[in-house]
């Protein structure tokens, strides 16, 4: 019997998370793999009136918004599990990840360096520097400029394997 791998794909709802989701699947269509989709909204500092009933519905339309991408993305065969989180998005991946046991991390990157990296920071060299598992970073610095069809065909080839 062959063992369930545990992939957490880290997803940032923007044109490019059905290219994530694709490339994240193509990886494990021959083993089984259990895949847990993860939205982090993001940490706001400021307080807002009515907070936890804005950030209840806010969790509730990203959930749908994540089911529709699947199912606009053909993946809705997958075995999966959605979960919505709220905070810093690095550290909500790592102790999710770390939680659930994830094999692998799944994380889009738009590859940026040097002085951009260090002033706007980078969620995915984060995950990839700190996580315990391997993380494979999907490149997404091209996708921009590409045809549904064609951002199907680009590699998810950048797997780091944390030390």
């Amino acid at each position: 019997m062959e063992i369930e791998k545990k992939v957490l794909v880290a997803i940032d709802l923007n044109f490019e998370t059905s290219f994530i989701l694709t490339q994240a699947a193509s990886f494990f269509r021959e083993n089984a793999a259990k895949f847990y989709i993860l939205h982090v909204i993001p940490y706001v500092p400021f307080p807002v009136i009515n907070r936890k009933a804005g950030l209840q519905l806010k969790m509730e339309e990203t959930r749908k918004t994540v089911e529709d991408e699947l199912k606009k993305s053909g993946l809705y065969y997958l075995n999966y599990e959605i979960f919505i989180s709220y905070g810093f998005p690095a550290s909500e991946i790592l102790n999710f990840s770390r939680k659930r046991g994830s094999d692998l991390i799944a994380i889009g990157t738009h590859q940026k360096i040097g002085f951009k990296e260090f002033i706007s920071g980078s969620i995915s060299f984060s995950v990839a520097k700190n996580s315990l598992c391997p993380v494979l970073l999907i490149p997404l610095k091209h996708s921009i400029k590409l045809s549904k069809e064609e951002l199907a065909k680009e590699p998810a080839v950048s797997l780091v394997n944390p030390s």
